[in-house]
């Protein structure tokens, strides 16, 4: 893919035809990621904006599988600080803020403290009158089969246990989701379930984080990248979310409502 990227127009059915030759989804992000580092920031900015525009016009599960792609791949590790620079750079001049905003990696806090403290205690009960349990125990435990055990598990904030947790064949799509919904959480748990290649792109998953205000606001923008016109307007208007959150879906919404170019 990335081969190609000087020569060859780049626009949506071009990248969606590239990624659609990749089977494997951990080989597309990184493909993409190549990609842009050896592509013109500029031509990339604005065929990823008509991208995602044309995701929430149409139903086109094409479209979105590109999109998951290019949300994951904006939040990969081996995406470099120049490449990331440059890609936000032309968005910007471009006036194209919801696609600089996706290559932003710094997340503010927004858990107190004190709080955080005590959700990540190297102790916690599980069970009613039951005896504190090690980090030890629970991380153990988080790879148990017995769904009672697990159950109880989804109120264990801490982010040890969560990445255990995630991997387990025995947790379901309804347990992820609870953990991504809970209040108080851990921003960092929230991001380890925003980072997993199984639950990450699950819908249900994806409403909880983005509406969680615990949730790293780098993580929710580009998760609210790949939601449907009405949930983008839906986030908009929650006066309980992140403002920068708020007016990244507000322009997401704004473009769908454009006519695209012919």
């Amino acid at each position: 893919m990335g081969s190609t990227c000087h020569t060859v127009p780049v626009g949506p059915d071009h990248i969606i035809s590239r990624l659609k030759a990749i089977r494997d989804p951990r080989m597309r992000v990184l493909a993409l990621v190549e990609a842009w580092g050896q592509g013109d920031p500029g031509t990339w900015v604005e065929a990823l904006a008509a991208l995602i525009a044309r995701s929430h016009r149409v139903d086109d599960a094409d479209a979105l599988l590109a999109i998951e792609c290019l949300t994951h791949a904006a939040a990969e590790p081996s995406l470099t600080y120049e490449t990331r620079q440059q890609l936000y750079v032309a968005a910007t001049e471009r006036s194209l803020p919801a696609i600089a905003r996706l290559f932003l990696s710094v997340s503010p806090a927004v858990v107190a403290e004190a709080q955080l403290k005590k959700q990540l205690a190297p102790e916690r009960v599980l069970k009613p009158k039951g005896r504190p349990l090690t980090l030890g125990e629970r991380k153990s435990l988080a790879r148990t089969h017995r769904r009672e055990d697990l159950l109880l598990l989804v109120r264990d904030p801490h982010p040890a246990v969560v990445a255990i947790f995630l991997d387990n064949p025995y947790v379901t799509e309804a347990d992820v989701v609870r953990i991504a919904a809970l209040r108080p959480a851990v921003p960092d748990s929230l991001a380890k379930i925003a980072a997993h290649p199984k639950w990450s792109v699950r819908h249900p998953v994806k409403r909880a984080l983005v509406m969680n205000p615990a949730t790293p606001l780098a993580d929710a923008i580009r998760i609210a990248t790949t939601l449907r016109a009405g949930e983008l307007a839906e986030l908009a208007a929650d006066p309980q979310l992140p403002e920068a959150l708020r007016q990244h879906a507000a322009d997401l919404h704004a473009a769908t409502q454009r006519r695209p170019l012919a």
